[in-house]
């Protein structure tokens, strides 16, 4: 008998009606052997589907799947349009309208891959994974993970700068974060990173930073990489950032590093600064670390070892400063006097030049610039008039709240000071007005005391008083009936004036005289040899300039800004 052959093309498909579902083999021990190995199972959700298999170069086989059906595997569960299933690498390919759910995630997809192996699943275009635990959305055009099983850490890895919304808390309607970064992770149930210029946003605050981390179960975030938060009013800048909203509210804000704080009502810069808030209102604001710390509210400094800062209604109530403490308000009403008369010729011949000179009196050159790493200098405390100072080792300033609601589109005015405490080494140089019926001008007070009190009206001193002190006090001239330097001045001009004019009218006279003699041709004309007064003469300058006129101007006003915003 002879037996038949049929020759079969090499590139013929067989082709296999399923008509129940198939058990895909176990994969051998390998990368997923430590994982809770699953049977892959898949079954058709709807009557008209169809399934071809066939072999790939290495023989293994490969089935192709059309119309929708459900894939399983432990606790995860699977379905799309389409599917290739391939038995050589154990991997599924899902196509089409992709729904996946595990015990701690869902997710939306065009495609999906996943690994038998590894457990290890990659969703692509148009990606919207959601996690159970805290309905945290992440959405973008690539999504990466592994399956969840136990042992496992359950990290969810987007690259694509994809979009997240990350609930801080379980409660029933919390206010999301809203974040965009380059690369984001969420890792485990409670937590989430993000890699690459990270922008976080809701509606209590805007931060802005390289790399930044959220946490769930105690509301913990960190900015790192030249970062920067604002909210309720305030921004801070430093070396990396970290706030705590436990419960739907920003609680705390801390500044670790070079830190810098800036609010509608003062600036703080120190190595480290700690903010506490309560009700969406900032409560108490604390500087310190390594370093001098420093502080600006209004025409006010602080500057110590450590200040610390009790607000109410979003004022300051009361501000501390201890170690080597110094407060100081300058008045930005404050005129320096005049510069200088310009130099003579004589002194001009011989070459003096007086803008060099004034600059080697200020101990400056021309293009001198400070550096931009240098630490900050010290405080200069004027004694010119310009401001009101007081130094010691520990110093308290409590201010005068305003009853009246400021609206938003106004300036924040100036905190009034009411009453200033200085505690151990103290000294202070105040100015006041004692009797404006006799002078408008202060009269200038120093005081060195163990214990040393300023009260205030209007944010102006009205009195100093130390505990085992000694000091100076001086009053305008004018209060003991000596005219003051203007008024002498003044004097002096009218004085002046009043010479020239009468010097101008016997000139007139002489001249009208010598005019008639001229007239008569018989008498003898007179003498006009005669050296007349010199009317252009200038009187005396009877006010000396001032020493150190620069450094002056330099003091006058309020004190500049700490520091300058980051770019947004």
């Amino acid at each position: 008998m002879t037996r038949g052959r049929i020759a079969f093309p090499g590139c013929l498909v067989v082709a296999a009606a399923l008509t129940g579902p198939l058990i895909a083999q176990e994969p051998d021990p390998g990368v997923g052997s430590a994982l809770e190995q699953c049977s892959l199972r898949w079954t058709p959700l709807e009557a008209d589907t169809r399934s071809v298999t066939n072999r790939d170069v290495t023989g293994a086989h490969v089935t192709v799947l059309s119309g929708r059906y459900l894939w399983t595997c432990g606790t995860a569960t699977m379905e799309a349009d389409s599917a290739i299933k391939r038995d050589g690498p154990r991997q599924v390919e899902l196509l089409g309208a992709v729904v996946y759910e595990d015990s701690i995630r869902t997710l939306q997809s065009e495609r999906l891959l996943y690994f038998q192996l590894s457990d290890f699943i990659i969703a692509e275009e148009n990606v919207e994974l959601v996690r159970l635990t805290d309905r945290s959305t992440l959405i973008g055009p690539r999504v990466e993970f592994l399956r969840a099983v136990s042992g496992v850490d359950a990290v969810t890895t987007a690259p694509d700068r994809p979009s997240v919304t990350f609930y801080p808390t379980n409660t029933e309607s919390p206010e999301p974060f809203l974040i965009e970064s380059d690369l984001a992770i969420f890792a485990g149930e409670d937590e989430a990173r993000f890699y690459g210029d990270a922008v976080i946003d809701r509606t209590d605050l805007n931060a802005r930073a390289d790399s930044a981390l959220l946490t769930r179960a105690d509301g913990l975030g960190a900015l790192w990489g030249e970062p920067w938060i604002e909210a309720e009013g305030i921004r801070m800048e430093g070396d990396s950032i970290r706030f705590v909203s436990e419960n739907q509210e920003l609680e705390e804000i801390h500044a670790i590093g070079n830190g810098y704080v800036s609010g509608e009502r003062f600036e703080v810069e120190a190595e480290l600064i700690d903010i506490d808030l309560s009700n969406r209102e900032v409560e108490q604001v604390q500087a310190h670390g390594e370093g001098m710390s420093r502080a600006l509210s209004g025409s006010h400094e602080l500057r110590g070892d450590s200040i610390r800062f009790a607000m109410y209604a979003g004022q300051i109530d009361t501000a501390y400063a201890f170690g080597g403490a110094v407060a100081v308000q300058r008045d930005s009403s404050w005129v320096p006097p005049p510069a200088p008369e310009p130099a003579t010729a004589d002194s001009a011949a011989a070459g003096t030049d007086t803008t060099e000179v004034a600059a080697e009196e200020d101990g400056s050159t021309e293009g001198d610039e400070p550096a931009a790493d240098e630490e900050p200098q010290e405080i200069e405390l004027a004694t010119d008039g310009s401001a009101n100072w007081a130094r010691g080792d520990t110093i308290v300033a409590i201010f005068e709240r305003s009853e009246s609601p400021v609206a938003d589109s106004a300036p924040a005015p100036d905190p009034f000071m009411r009453q200033l405490l200085v505690d151990g080494n103290a000294s202070a140089f105040y100015r006041m007005v004692r009797d404006s019926t006799m002078s408008t001008r202060p009269s200038l007070n120093y005081i060195v005391a163990r214990r040393i009190q300023v009260n205030f009206e209007a944010g102006e001193p009205t009195g100093v008083e130390g505990e085992h002190a000694i000091g100076a006090y001086l009053e305008p001239r004018e209060v003991f009936g000596t005219p003051s330097p203007a008024d002498s001045a003044a004097a002096a001009d009218s004085a002046a004036v009043a010479d020239s004019a009468a010097v101008a009218d016997s000139a007139a006279v002489a001249d009208s005289t010598g005019a008639a003699a001229a007239g008569d041709s018989l008498g003898v004309p007179r003498d006009t040899s005669d050296v007349r007064p010199d009317s252009t003469t200038a009187p005396p300058d009877t006010v000396a300039a001032p020493p150190d006129t620069l450094r002056r101007r330099v003091m006058s006003g309020a004190a500049p800004a700490l520091r300058p915003r980051r770019s947004c």
